[in-house]
C-alpha cells in the first residue's frame, strides 16, 4: 500500500472515532434534552467544539490525501468519493462502511435532537403566552380604549 493510500486510510480511521465520540455526546444531550436539563446541554455542547474543529481539519487532511490520489486518478478531490476510492482501492473499503454508519447513526440522532429542540421551544413560546396572555401582536401600542377595557391582571405587562 503506498504512503499516500495508508495515510489516507489512517485519516478516515481517525474520523471514525471522531465521529463515534460525538454520536455519544448526541445521544447524552438526547438525555439532557428529555430531561430539560440544561446545564448538562451546555455541558455537551462544549465537549463537541473541540470534537467539530477537529473534524474539520481532519475533512481538510483528507482533502490532500484525496488530491495526490486523484491527481494519479486524473479527477478532482471534490469529485472523489469515498465509494470510488474503494472500487480503485479496496483496503479503504472496511473504513468506508464504518464511516457511512456512524455517520448515518450521527445523522438520524442529531435530527431527533433538532426535534426535540424545536418542541422545546414551541413549549416555550406557548407558556410565555400564556403567561403574558397574548390575543395580538405585543409590537403595537393598545390603543386608550382597548387599554381601558381590559382590566385584567396578568403576570407579565403585555404593554412593555
Amino acid at each position: 500500500m503506498s504512503e499516500v493510500l495508508q495515510n489516507l486510510n489512517e485519516n478516515l480511521k481517525r474520523q471514525v472515532k471522531l465521529y463515534e465520540e460525538l454520536n455519544t455526546l448526541e445521544r447524552d444531550k438526547q438525555k439532557a434534552l428529555l430531561k430539560n436539563n440544561l446545564q448538562e446541554i451546555e455541558l455537551i455542547t462544549a465537549r463537541q467544539e473541540p470534537l467539530l474543529l477537529g473534524a474539520s481539519r481532519l475533512e481538510e487532511e483528507r482533502l490532500q490525501w484525496a488530491e495526490h490520489i486523484g491527481r494519479d486518478l486524473g479527477k478532482a478531490p471534490e469529485d472523489l468519493t469515498l465509494a470510488e476510492l474503494a472500487e480503485h482501492f479496496p483496503v479503504l473499503d472496511g473504513v468506508r462502511l464504518e464511516l457511512d454508519q456512524v455517520v448515518g447513526q450521527l445523522q438520524e440522532i442529531h435530527e431527533l435532537n433538532a426535534q426535540l429542540l424545536q418542541q422545546g421551544m414551541k413549549v416555550v413560546e406557548f407558556t410565555v403566552g400564556m403567561l403574558t396572555h397574548q390575543e395580538k401582536n405585543i409590537y403595537t401600542r393598545p390603543s386608550q380604549k382597548e387599554h381601558e377595557g381590559n382590566r385584567n391582571l396578568h403576570l407579565l405587562d403585555r404593554r412593555i
